[in-house]
């Protein structure tokens, strides 16, 4: 049969696609997107106890820590790459919940009095006299600035750091751990920051209007005049458009390409605090003067109801299927976003701390795979990925090696059951840029009297220094020991 050729490349982009992704999988719960992630619904009680998560849309359990976490003041954020939930416990110590093993880690020993951004796995603050603090699962960092008044991380890595003097702002790019300046820029003084989600623009409010600079340079991209005061803004997703909260009863629209300002959204009163829904469909605005949210219709750009609750740091957020997660007395219930009819309650929840993540690392295994679901670590050996890659291929397509040429010898394959049996096994835990750091973390890291070692190595003319344990003679007691170790690992096949 003779296809046009656009068919022709439709069914082999198909076809490609069927390989590198495999089938779809299916849950208790009905069907799911294999190449997306999943909404999910995480919460922990302020008082300490099991972390949970529900998948969005039910109120049964889709799993639960092994360990008990601790009190906590507030949800940071998620690491989807490693899947840790960092949280802040009221004595003001930081803690991550591993999703994949179910185990609770306290980060340092160091207190953070205000917790200013999360990005990921890393948390940031910055105490009275300038002193910013980095606290990652693979170790602590602090450097002082003094009159540091704001820092706003990036998702390449970098670090924005905003000092303040003499009535102007003076924000520098960094990349942590090194604390050279890399680009700056000076404006008026900064009241309120935010960056876009893709991480290309920074926002600020000043007292004369809202600025845009690009993080790539720290150039400026925009500059609106605004008269009244800016009380709060929220970006859109894309960060095509800006909504600015001011002391009058609307909020103005600030389109980013035409740069200026393009409509406005009637209020029923004053607003002091702006939410933006993670898809882009709703905008909650906190009522001024009652505990009343309003939600607004990012496509219409009005008022499309009136909730009553609470403004927490956590609640009311909106979940992709256009509810709206409302703490009402003991309990957190799930409000329809436009009719406010309640959809879902969940008993007590009230109580707890709430986290929306976007994450797949809970659905079931295939029958076919009888190993856990493995992890790279961030900035990892790229030989261990490429390892990895294979042993996932020959899992499920066999020995491919010989495919479209000659083969060298007529002896079979070894067979699947092989790719886990004994040879020489590595446990990676990080890759350092400083020798120093590297060792600090090694010394940290003791198995059955085993001992982390530093390796040094080369990345694109770089060096770097690995931290890496083992041989092991399988890859069953290489994974023992990086569970036993009880921090984020990747285990690759070979000698360090």
């Amino acid at each position: 049969m003779n296809l046009p050729r656009r068919h022709l490349l439709i069914a082999l982009a198909a076809a490609a696609a069927t390989l590198a992704c495999g089938e779809g999988r299916v849950s208790s719960g009905g069907s799911i997107v294999a190449s997306g992630p999943d909404a999910v619904l995480l919460r922990v009680a302020a008082g300490g106890g099991t972390a949970r998560a529900h998948r969005v849309g039910s109120d049964s359990l889709l799993w639960s820590s092994r360990d008990r976490a601790p009190a906590v003041d507030r949800l940071l954020g998620f690491d989807d790459f490693l899947g840790l939930l960092m949280l802040r416990e009221p004595s003001g110590h930081v803690s991550s919940v591993d999703l994949r093993l179910g185990t609770v880690s306290r980060l340092a020993e160091e207190r953070i009095p205000t917790t200013l951004v999360s990005e990921g796995s890393s948390v940031f603050s910055i105490d009275s006299s300038g002193r910013v603090l980095r606290l990652t699962p693979s170790g602590t960092m602090s450097w002082t600035m003094p009159g540091t008044s704001g820092v706003v991380p990036t998702p390449d890595g970098s670090l924005l750091v905003l000092t303040t003097a003499e009535g102007r702002s003076h924000i520098r790019r960094v990349v942590p751990p090194e604390t050279r300046t890399l680009d700056s820029a000076t404006i008026a003084t900064v009241r309120l920051t935010s960056r876009t989600l893709a991480g290309d623009r920074l926002w600020a409010v000043t007292d004369a209007g809202l600025v845009s600079l690009r993080t790539r340079d720290l150039s400026q991209a925009f500059d609106l005049r605004i008269r009244d005061s800016i009380v709060a803004f929220a970006l859109t997703p894309s960060g095509d458009r800006v909504f600015v909260a001011t002391d009058e009863d609307e909020l103005r629209i600030v389109d980013r390409y035409a740069e200026a300002e393009r409509g406005n959204v009637d209020l029923p009163g004053r607003v002091s605090d702006l939410r933006m829904d993670p898809d882009g469909h709703y905008l909650l605005a906190k009522a001024a003067d009652t505990d009343s949210v309003y939600v607004i219709s990012i496509g219409t750009a009005r008022v499309v109801s009136t909730l009553g609750s609470a403004w927490r740091a956590d609640l009311p957020l909106v979940t992709p299927d256009g509810r709206v997660l409302v703490a009402v007395g003991d309990d957190a219930v799930l409000l329809d976003a436009e009719s406010s009819r309640e959809r879902m309650r969940y008993r007590g929840g009230a109580a707890d701390r709430w986290l929306l993540i976007r994450w797949n690392g809970f659905r079931p295994r295939a029958a076919g795979l009888d190993r856990p679901v493995e992890f790279e670590e961030y900035a990892q050996d790229s030989a261990a990925a490429d390892s990895a890659l294979t042993a996932m291929i020959y899992g499920r397509y066999g020995d491919l090696t010989g495919v479209g040429r000659a083969s060298a010898t007529d002896a079979p394959a070894p067979p699947p059951g092989n790719a886990e049996g004994r040879g020489t096994w590595t446990v990676s835990f990080a890759t350092m840029m400083t020798e120093e750091r590297a060792a600090a973390m090694a010394d940290s890291i003791v198995v059955e009297g085993r001992r982390a070692r530093v390796v040094p190595g080369n990345r694109d003319g770089v060096a770097v220094w690995r931290v890496l344990l083992g041989p092991f003679d399988s890859r069953q007691a290489a994974e023992r020991a990086g569970m036993a170790s009880r921090m984020s690992y990747w285990v690759f096949e070979g000698a360090p």
